[in-house]
């Protein structure tokens, strides 16, 4: 007899109704199992600073204009996160990237190292710069506004000259150290939409890091020429030389006590002597 504090239960589940629940669970299971995964959502390219338009270009989103480029790069060069010694990535083809190493975290004697071995010149530094300007320069186009466009590629424009300039009269090891230096700190400009501090070399970092390290001057190569020989004249004999003591009035003794001619110097006349020459000038 049961308990009079306890309540019976209606109903209950049959064997039955376990085994279509059963069957229903499976057979959602394997629908679920034969689904492939959604794939991640592509990166979605911010509009420009200050822009708020639309990061289509003749109808194609940004990374279809640098199809050799990751998007996830170009995501991270638009928004400002892509290191300097990130550049290398954006070599292509795929081969020329093989050999990149990503910079340390916190190593400033490291990163000057690994720049040098990414850059061992100016153009090897050159070609990944200017890819990684024209990408800058496309997302600075979305903002529509023509003379913020070419403020800014004017602003990228002088830097690779003030590069090419420094270049050209200082240590190749000192200018990259101060490239470094000089876009890690734009970085944190273009975040604020202030794109102009390329155009303006960083004095205080030149004066650490580049004019300490002048190019050495070009030493002059002795001359291999050889001097011109000297012109050996045979010296005209006595009895032809002119007596000038016999113009001079000093000489009056005849024929010539020295052998040399009396005659005029001026009209080699034997009738009177230079002072007495009217062909004189």
């Amino acid at each position: 007899m049961a308990d009079q504090g306890q309540v019976a239960p209606t109903s209950a589940l049959t064997p039955e109704m376990l085994a279509a629940i059963a069957a229903v669970t499976a057979a959602t299971l394997r629908q679920h199992q034969q689904q492939p995964p959604a794939p991640p959502p592509a990166p979605v390219v911010p509009p420009f600073t200050g822009a708020g338009a639309t990061t289509q270009f003749g109808g194609k989103p940004l990374p279809a204009l640098f199809p050799s480029i990751e998007s996830k790069i170009i995501l991270d060069i638009v928004l400002h996160a892509f290191m300097p010694l990130d550049l290398p990535r954006l070599l292509s083809p795929l081969a020329a990237r093989q050999e990149y190493v990503a910079p340390p975290s916190s190593a400033p004697a490291a990163e000057h190292t690994l720049a040098l071995k990414h850059f061992p010149s100016f153009h090897s530094l050159l070609r990944p710069l200017n890819k990684y300007f024209e990408v800058l320069s496309a997302f600075a186009a979305s903002s529509g506004k023509p003379w913020e466009v070419f403020a800014i590629t004017r602003s990228l424009s002088d830097y690779i000259s003030h590069l090419a300039e420094l270049h050209q009269q200082y240590k190749w090891s000192a200018v990259i150290i101060y490239h470094v230096e000089f876009h890690t700190a734009r970085l944190w400009e273009m975040k604020d939409g202030n794109y102009s501090g390329w155009s303006r070399p960083d004095i205080a970092l030149l004066s650490r890091l580049v004019f300490i390290h002048p190019l050495p001057l070009p030493s002059s190569s002795p001359s291999t020429a050889k001097p011109p020989k000297s012109v050996k004249t045979s010296p005209t004999p006595i009895e032809q030389q002119i007596c000038f003591d016999w113009n001079s009035g000093i000489c009056a003794s005849s024929p010539c006590p020295k052998s040399r001619r009396h005659v005029c110097r001026t009209c080699e006349s034997p009738d009177h002597p230079n002072t007495d020459c009217t062909e004189k000038i």
